[in-house]
């Protein structure tokens, strides 16, 4: 009964976590459209330590469910064969792992909707640099010298 209880409890950090991370992400878009570069580079190192956290809380939870596998002599471990065994623990356990999936889904949509804003934000600040300094007339696309016009120079040496 130990091992469910653990995988609750770490199935509810995993849920913390990720609801954190929501609200982190929802403010971004502010920061996108403040073009708060600072910001968002403190914001990027905050999500690398949320990834790793993510990833340890999920290893803890694999752990603590195969941990409840071995203890029923289950195959494999499903909400239903779960709830057959302990139904009070397993709803509780299948409710948080819900909310995990809900917000998750969410954190997807956001980080879209963020990467878009971001990626609009770099188009603009691309089209108003090449307002100001103009297109290169000495090479081309390449990287390759071109002659300017009137001038002898071949552009090869």
């Amino acid at each position: 009964m130990q091992h469910i209880e653990r995988a609750i409890a770490t199935s509810q950090c995993l849920q913390e976590a990720l609801d954190g991370e929501v609200t982190r992400a929802q403010t971004q878009r502010e920061l996108i459209k403040n073009f708060d570069s600072q910001a968002l580079l403190e914001r990027a190192a905050i999500r690398g330590r949320f990834n790793n956290q993510i990833k340890l809380l999920q290893a803890q939870l694999a752990e603590a469910l195969k941990a409840v596998a071995d203890e029923y002599k289950m195959p494999v471990v499903t909400i239903e064969a779960l709830g057959q065994l302990m139904a009070e623990p397993t709803d509780r356990l299948a409710a948080s792992l819900a909310e995990i999936r809900a917000l998750a889904g969410t954190l997807k949509e956001l980080d879209a909707l963020n990467r878009h804003l971001a990626s609009r934000a770099n188009a603009m600040v691309k089209g108003y640099l090449g307002a100001l300094t103009g297109a290169s007339t000495t090479y081309n696309h390449r990287g390759e010298s071109r002659p300017l016009a009137g001038s002898t120079y071949s552009g090869t040496a």
